[in-house]
């Protein structure tokens, strides 16, 4: 009589350490990357933040220019009348405080600086 073999199915411990290996390598290089993503992120939208309260010191300087009085708003606060939302003072890295200088209506920050 001959007999069946029965093949079974399924994966060896091997393939399944080399997959896991592999997986633990690609994790490795992918993660170091997405982290810096995270902050270049963060650099970018502190220096969105700034050219925005830019714009609205500009906004208020015309507007005072027009009523005759042709002068930046005197603190950073003064600009929150001009901004629809999204309105900070501080960096993205939530300690910083963004620097305003009332006679330029220039907009800085210490930790991402606009070139």
């Amino acid at each position: 009589m001959m007999r069946k073999l029965h093949r079974e199915e399924g994966f060896t411990l091997i393939e399944l350490i080399t997959v896991i290996v592999i997986i633990g390598i690609l994790a490795a290089v992918a993660v170091p990357k997405f982290v810096n993503l995270s902050d270049q992120a963060k650099a970018a939208k502190c220096r969105a933040n700034q050219a925005a309260l830019e714009s609205a010191a500009a906004m208020a300087y015309a507007e005072n220019a027009a009523n005759g009085n042709p002068a930046y708003p005197a603190t950073i606060n003064d600009l929150q009348a001009y901004m629809t939302s999204g309105f900070t003072t501080t960096c993205t890295d939530g300690s910083t405080n963004l620097q305003y200088d009332a006679t330029t209506g220039a907009v800085t920050c210490p930790n991402h600086p606009r070139n």
